[in-house]
């Protein structure tokens, strides 16, 4: 086991630019995504009701197909695999591949896709199961490894029960909800799962992904995978609009949110667009009385992966110029993707060591409030 100590607390907002006196720096990975091989693993947490229902349909897989199956950004060559070729389905894989250099945190989201079962119920049981799941068979393997909580998203108050169930757990770090959604989660049916997450001191990662109860363009189905993807930049960009627009952050001040696998090279352009039409538009709402841009800058994170460019040299110090701040962006991989650049070449795009610390390192452990132990603590504990 790692010994790397656990988080002593969680952040609910932005705390110091400096890793904390007294601790050493640790990177950390916030976007690694653990498989489940079949749905067989999920009938042992089951209860003896759901099991035999999910028995009785000959366990089906609810594995997202959000990209072609084999290849080449479905998983990396070099991942690790089980006997049927693919990769992050054991925690050995996973832990082997992830932590190498300097990597000491890695928070799991997990996209079996449980939002797609279309009956409350049910998807409430797989949806407790599944993090169960995570729980046993990944958490308790490494105390390096830190995970989301997967809600079930036709419900709020089921999405709520789910939260508080484990949110007193310090290996739990956020809440996942996917960017496909049957309504925008700046509507205040879904406010309940915001009041929860502030509650708990927890952001929510908003991930690519969705529950297929409708089209997932604003126009219809698209037809190929391409499509799908390349649109998921337009889904995230409205539930950031709703959100704002709707008054989440002025009614839950303390609300984190992390945008997920979805890059950040369009966020300047969107950031501007807002603010502009903000202006004209202002007596709309009158609880957001600043510009857009501060709001998001202030609540609001986005994962390196995939980087769009930003690895050739001085274009992440472009880019984070036109964002307006250096506390937006945190380092993921996510792993076991694959997208043109490699895992950690995102700091090929600055010369700035500012920069790259705290993209690499002091964004993650302001927005989770991460610690690990000084190097003399440490050294003590693996000569013990």
């Amino acid at each position: 086991m790692s010994t790397i100590a656990a988080p002593v607390a969680r952040a609910t907002g932005v705390v110091s630019a400096q890793v904390p006196p007294g601790r050493c720096a640790a990177l950390v990975d916030c976007d690694v995504h653990p498989v489940m091989g079949s749905g067989h693993s999920l009938l042992p947490y089951l209860d003896g009701y759901w099991r035999a229902q999910l028995e009785a349909q000959m366990v089906p897989t609810y594995e997202p197909s959000y990209h072609p199956p084999r290849s080449p950004i479905a998983q990396r060559p070099e991942a690790r695999t089980d006997s049927d070729g693919r990769a992050a389905t054991r925690v050995e894989d996973l832990v082997a591949d992830v932590f190498t250099g300097d990597t000491d945190f890695a928070v799991l989201n997990c996209l079996y896709g449980v939002q797609q079962v279309h009956q409350p119920r049910r998807e409430a049981a797989h949806a407790q199961a599944l993090n169960d799941w995570i729980a046993a068979e990944w958490l308790d393997q490494d105390d390096r490894l830190r995970a989301s909580i997967v809600v079930p998203m036709s419900s709020p108050d089921v999405a709520v029960a789910e939260i508080e169930r484990r949110a007193g757990e310090d290996r739990f770090c956020q809440v996942l909800l996917l960017g496909q959604s049957e309504l925008l989660y700046g509507r205040r049916m879904h406010w309940p799962i915001w009041e929860a997450a502030e509650r708990a001191g927890l952001p929510v990662a908003l991930h690519i992904g969705g529950v297929f109860r409708q089209a997932p363009t604003s126009v219809g189905w698209p037809s190929t995978y391409l499509e799908w993807y390349v649109g998921q930049q337009a889904n995230l960009e409205a539930q950031l609009c709703s959100i704002v627009s709707e008054g989440v952050f002025q009614k839950f001040p303390g609300t984190k949110i992390v945008v997920s696998e979805v890059g950040f090279n369009w966020l300047p352009p969107f950031l501007w667009k807002f603010d502009k039409l903000w202006k004209s538009y202002r007596q709309d709402v009158p609880w957001l009385d600043e510009r857009p841009s501060d709001v998001i800058r202030r609540h609001v994170r986005f994962t390196t992966a995939p980087s769009d460019g930003a690895e050739q040299p001085g274009e992440l110090d472009r880019i984070v110029d036109r964002m307006g701040s250096d506390e937006l962006l945190v380092y993921s991989s996510d792993y076991p993707h694959r997208h043109r650049s490699g895992p950690g070449s995102i700091t090929a795009g600055t010369s700035n060591p500012g920069l790259r610390e705290r993209v690499l390192r002091t964004n993650a452990f302001n927005l989770y409030g991460l610690t690990v132990d000084d190097d003399s603590s440490a050294q003590e504990r693996s000569q013990s």
